[in-house]
């Protein structure tokens, strides 16, 4: 048991080995899913009620069933380690932040935001050290079984 450190917040920022790098595309792609589910949660429950709450009425739009696909597209190519995906995956949750936050005219669930932006950002930049580092270590080992 003392071989195995807890691993913090900092070692989770870290893409220094293959494994690591893994890790945080890993991470990327179920934190893409979970905004995906939270977001069908929602939105199909916009199919069903309204609400004189205009915040509410925010989150229950059906159209953000749109978001959903955009976003299982992404958790898709995210987990085949795509890099366009996750880049595209940060910067999309980025932008319809700042556009909730335009449109609400307040800043609401801030720390959750920023944590899944960490995530989306370390994913994403995990995707460009796992090609430029590891996916021709990777493509060797695929032409070595093949014979």
């Amino acid at each position: 048991m003392a071989g195995k450190n807890k691993a913090s917040l900092k070692s989770l920022f870290k893409i220094e080995t293959q494994e690591q790098c893994q890790s945080a595309i890993k991470n990327g792609w179920k934190v893409t899913l979970i905004s995906l589910s939270i977001t069908l949660v929602f939105s199909t429950i916009g199919f069903f009620t309204q609400t004189e709450n205009a915040t509410l009425n925010y989150f229950l739009d059906p159209f953000l069933m749109i978001d959903v696909v955009l976003m299982a597209v992404m958790a898709f190519f995210i987990y085949r380690k795509s890099r366009i995906a996750a880049t595209l995956m940060f910067f999309y949750f980025v932008l319809s932040k700042i556009l909730q936050w335009s449109d609400l005219g307040n800043v609401q669930g801030l720390p959750l935001a920023i944590v899944f932006m960490f995530f989306y950002f370390n994913a994403m930049r995990a995707t460009f050290v796992w090609h430029s580092k590891y996916k021709i270590v990777d493509e060797s080992l695929s032409l070595d079984t093949d014979i």
